[in-house]
């Protein structure tokens, strides 16, 4: 009974409304973390070895975290059986290290408006790739008319102020298409183990291989970050933090709801990324541009949703 109510209660359209604004806002905070990472652990723009033992560090202390939390809260010891190690090994690769290296080489070639532009994209794709591996999980007019609402959201967040978006790069473009795509497929992967696997587990599983594949690869290629400072420790455990907590939810979100109605939050990110660090720089993020952006982004999920709440009722 209390594990019907726990799945009837994650299926709800607030509560999982709540949770979904919950991790992209954790998500969005993270782009003022990093940057103030980077200037903490010395790392120049153009450090991409560093970057990702960074990011490494990052993932693979918050999978430990997710893992310890779990252990604790179940009372036993998770180990995963051969065909899960496997599994869980290939998401962590795809969603965690694929999806950062695809991304940090592309920061080279192209704007971070661009790159901004590119997250919320993710969205149309897990609209479109979701109905190829779930059969109750279909495009419907509503959900691709609330993403590009969405998605005009996005452009005019990140044009609105003048952002530079530059010329296409075919280096660049492609990285950030295949970031993107790593991250959707992601999703879809997450949801197929964690029908027969426990999804927190798979979510430190993941995000403890792939952060550790990060941190070898950038190692491999002279990366390094020093702790040299309280504030080094700080900003990291912060960031593993809001890692563990999101990743965790969002991967329970998963196998609970459809990837196509939880992708479409990922909107979300560059809004409370903007937010987050118009308020940590100290700019103005109440501009007209800015606002019309939020309503949009808002407007694209709630349409999105809309669909769902007719569907509850036939």
């Amino acid at each position: 009974m209390l594990t019907t109510l726990k799945n009837n209660l994650l299926k709800n359209k607030l509560v999982v409304t709540l949770l979904a604004l919950l991790c992209t806002a954790l998500w969005g905070t993270a782009f003022a973390a990093i940057k103030q990472g980077y200037k903490i652990f010395s790392i120049e723009s153009n450090d991409i070895p560093s970057m990702l033992v960074f990011a490494g560090v990052r993932f693979f202390s918050a999978g430990v975290v997710v893992y310890i939390a779990l252990t604790i809260m179940r009372k036993k010891f998770f180990v995963p059986k051969q065909r899960e190690l496997v599994k869980m090994a290939s998401l962590g690769i795809m969603q965690t290290a694929l999806q950062y290296i695809f991304l940090y080489v592309a920061l080279v070639f192209v704007t971070g408006t661009k790159s901004s532009i590119y997250t919320s994209f993710s969205a149309f794709l897990g609209v479109l790739l979701a109905p190829l591996f779930f059969k109750g999980d279909k495009i419907t007019a509503k959900k691709l008319i609330g993403c590009c609402i969405g998605f005009c959201g996005i452009v005019l967040i990140n044009i609105g102020g003048g952002n530079f978006i530059g010329e296409f790069s075919f280096i660049g473009d492609s990285f950030l298409f295949l970031s993107n795509l790593c991250g959707a497929l992601g999703n879809i992967f997450a949801k197929k183990i964690s029908k027969d696997s426990d999804p927190v587990f798979v979510s430190a599983a993941q995000l403890t291989i792939g952060g550790g594949l990060l941190i070898i690869i950038g190692m491999l290629f002279s990366g390094g970050i020093a702790f040299t400072s309280l504030d080094c420790f700080i900003v990291m455990a912060y960031l593993s933090l809001i890692s563990s907590v999101s990743f965790a939810i969002w991967t329970v979100l998963l196998k609970h709801n459809d990837v196509s109605i939880i992708s479409t939050f990922t909107l979300m990110i560059p809004v409370f990324g903007t937010i987050t660090s118009g308020i940590v720089l100290g700019e103005n993020i109440f501009t007209i541009p800015n606002l019309i952006s939020i309503l949009l982004v808002t407007a694209g999920i709630v349409f999105v949703n809309l669909r769902r709440k007719v569907n509850e009722h036939n």
